[in-house]
Formats: C-alpha cells, structure tokens, sequence
C-alpha cells in the first residue's frame, strides 16, 4: 500500500486541537451549573448532564493526545489565519453543529417529536435528499427516536411550552410521550 507524504502546507497544525482542548475543558467545567441534577428513579444513567459529561471528557482526551503529538513534533501553531483556514474547512461541520444547538434549545420549546422531525428534515433539505422517501424515513426515525428516548428509556425532557396552551389532559399526555 503506498504512503501518502503530506507536504508541509497542508499538514495539520496542532492550533485546533489545543482549541478544542482549552474549549471542552471549559465546558466541562461549566456543566454543573448548566445541567442540573434531575430526581427520577428511573437510574443515574438518563440525567441530562451524563451525555454532555461523557461526550465532553471524549473531545477534551482525545484534543489532549493530539495536541500533545502536535506540541512533540513542532506543529503547535496558533495563527489566526490558519485557524481561519481550518475553520472554514470544516463549515459543514460547523453549520450542522449549530443546527443541532438549535434542536436542543427548541425542545423545550415545540418539543421533542417537533423539534426531531423538524431538525432531520432540516438536513435532509441540506443534504439535498428532501423527497418523499426521505421525508417517510423521517417520520420514522422520529417515531422510533420517540418510542426509545421517551417510552422505553424514559429520558426526562422539560415541560413544553407549547404543550401548555393545551387542555391539562392532553398536555400531560404531550408532555411525557411527546
């Protein structure tokens, strides 16, 4: 299998990853007063801070071994214009990352199943993959997502705004299935 040598130019620079370092452990450092500990007696394992907490710790270690190959091999280098450079190369990245922030924060809002449907849809749109078959596949998947996170694992989610212009019953039923 032959080696591909990447020239000097294009070789990665460590400046991102002691970013995404420096970024994830603030972060991390945050959490506990940005997801707070739910009662349930439903387990440890579906409060809301677990995720964040674990997917965090993953970037922050994984920024940290890169980093350090990078500061081992001279690449550490932090110039805006290459940041700038790497940034716009991984814009793709960037915009379904701010997408998804904005899934998150319209849960509480329209909802689980809504902001779901609405965020696949979105990238499906994006993607160029908005058609019929596509947009049964996420029905689907949104119904699925439903019947896992809501139903089966009984992940908390807060009370929908939305929900509350509902008649009581309904709204109740809305906010622990939907």
């Amino acid at each position: 299998m032959p080696v591909v040598k990447v020239s000097g130019a294009n070789q990665p620079h460590g400046g991102i990853y002691l970013l995404l370092l420096l970024l994830s452990g603030a972060l991390l450092l945050l959490l506990p007063w940005q997801a707070s500990w739910v009662e349930t007696h439903k387990g440890w394992y579906i409060q809301p801070m677990i995720g964040s907490a674990l997917g965090l710790g993953l970037m922050a270690v994984f920024a940290a071994v890169r980093t350090f190959q990078a500061l081992q091999q001279g690449r550490l280098t932090l110039s805006f214009e290459r940041l700038s450079n790497t940034l716009l190369g991984y814009r793709t990245a960037l915009i379904c990352g701010g997408l998804f922030m904005l899934y998150i924060e319209s849960i509480e809002v329209i909802g689980f199943a809504l902001s779901t449907l609405l965020f696949i849809c979105t990238l499906l749109f994006l993607s160029r993959l908005f058609n019929p078959f596509w947009l049964l596949m996420a029905v689907l998947a949104t119904v699925v997502l439903v019947l896992i996170f809501r139903v089966g694992v009984s992940v908390w989610m807060p009370d929908v705004w939305l929900y509350g212009l509902l008649p009581d019953d309904l709204a109740d039923f809305a906010n622990q299935y939907l």
